[in-house]
């Protein structure tokens, strides 16, 4: 497989998001490999965000759903991509410009991979700089791990695994990880930061359940005692 051939579908959801969007989608544009499509799904915005889609008309796709969650958002993404890869964008989070193309390389010298994920680094949107200061040198400072917006996975891991949960309001990702781990899906995390993930008052991950977590790892811990026990 040459990466110069393979097909990248970005599925990027949005729900009330004008502020960002656009830099969203700007860093997508900007991006050394450029992907097939762009695929931006509203998740029933009752802000501008309509508006700034369509300043891309004829660059991304768009679709607009009921109010259903990122993760349902993420799924309807999916069904419409014709990609052999699907990557992920939170509209408040930008990729630096050689994101695709790095890991696109990895898939072509490791073709036994499902997924790649790469670090990413958090940063502060004004109105939170004083916050941006007490964290000085708090690990949430430093490079990380990347969340969903780091993701690339090859299509074929989706026919295996399965869609995201919608039940989750913010670790759908997480689910579906301890999902695909479960059943010998590859992955692979690259210590190249190249995510830079917005931090701001209106962050999904500010909000989120710690219930989730544990669920999910309870849900996890259940599914694979019940593979021992078949």
């Amino acid at each position: 497989m040459s990466s110069t051939n393979s097909l990248v579908s970005c599925v990027v959801p949005v729900y009330n998001g004008e502020r960002f969007l656009g830099e969203a989608i700007d860093s997508i544009l900007a991006q050394t490999y450029q992907p097939t499509e762009i695929i931006v799904v509203d998740d029933g915005s009752t802000d501008r965000t309509p508006d700034v889609i369509a300043q891309y008309a004829g660059r991304v796709t768009s679709a607009r759903q009921t109010n259903a969650g990122a993760a349902a958002a993420r799924n309807h993404g999916i069904s419409l991509a014709h990609g052999e890869f699907i990557a992920f964008l939170d509209a408040d989070d930008l990729w630096h410009e050689e994101k695709l193309a790095v890991q696109l390389d990895r898939f072509e010298k490791r073709p036994e991979l499902g997924y790649c994920l790469t670090y990413m680094q958090n940063f502060w949107v004004e109105e939170l700089k004083e916050e941006a200061q007490r964290l000085q040198g708090h690990e949430l400072t430093k490079p990380q791990p990347g969340t969903i917006s780091t993701f690339v996975v090859r299509r074929s891991s989706f026919d295996t695994v399965g869609l995201l949960n919608t039940d989750y309001m913010n670790r759908d990702y997480h689910d579906w990880m301890l999902r695909a781990d479960g059943l010998g899906i590859r992955r692979e995390t690259l210590s190249d930061v190249l995510l830079s993930r917005r931090i701001h008052d209106t962050n999904i991950s500010r909000q989120r359940p710690r219930e989730e977590f544990f669920d999910i790892i309870k849900r996890s811990l259940d599914s694979r005692r019940g593979k021992q026990t078949s």
